[in-house]
């Protein structure tokens, strides 16, 4: 449900890029705090595949879930719940103690982060990525158009052409 209406979000608002971040921000968060659970991962891997799936179908958004530089932190928090999962599984199944939990998520998390740093590097001088938006840029570079940030704020959220969603 909650991946049908971040879709909804997509396509009616364009603050959805914070929307995707603050949900695996707190996915990631919850994790790393040893609040891990299969509920955890269900609940994510749904929202983020029902979720990224039907944001792409968006005409102005299209493909920019997987390409944006903004959008990486939720596809990371995804995959690392996937290790994570693929972990309790067999903890599960084989019984392990904490310590060989441990052990076995630095055996699994090694050779994917290994793999993550090659595609990355493999796929970066391709230009798949965008570059990042004027929005975090702004954030970086020294505000100059009107000189007043919160006239600019308010002018960025102009309402979109109606063309982009035909």
């Amino acid at each position: 449900l909650c991946g049908l209406a971040y879709v909804y979000m997509v396509s009616a608002w364009g603050g959805y890029v914070f929307v995707v971040n603050m949900i695996g921000a707190h996915a990631a968060a919850l994790a790393a705090g040893g609040r891990y659970s299969s509920k955890l991962h269900r609940a994510y891997s749904l929202f983020y595949v029902i979720g990224t799936a039907g944001a792409t179908r968006v005409p102005p958004v299209g493909l920019a879930p997987l390409r944006s530089l903004e959008q990486m932190l939720p596809l990371l928090v995804f995959l690392g719940v996937q290790l994570l999962e693929a972990v309790e599984v067999e903890r599960r199944k084989k019984r392990l103690t904490p310590a060989q939990v441990w052990k076995r998520r630095v055996q699994l998390a090694m050779p994917a982060a290994a793999l993550l740093v090659v595609a990355t590097a493999a796929i970066l001088p391709t230009g798949y990525f965008g570059p990042l938006s004027s929005r975090v840029r702004g954030l970086f570079l020294k505000h100059t158009r009107t000189g007043n940030p919160l006239v600019d704020s308010v002018a960025e959220h102009q309402p979109g052409s109606t063309m982009m969603y035909r």
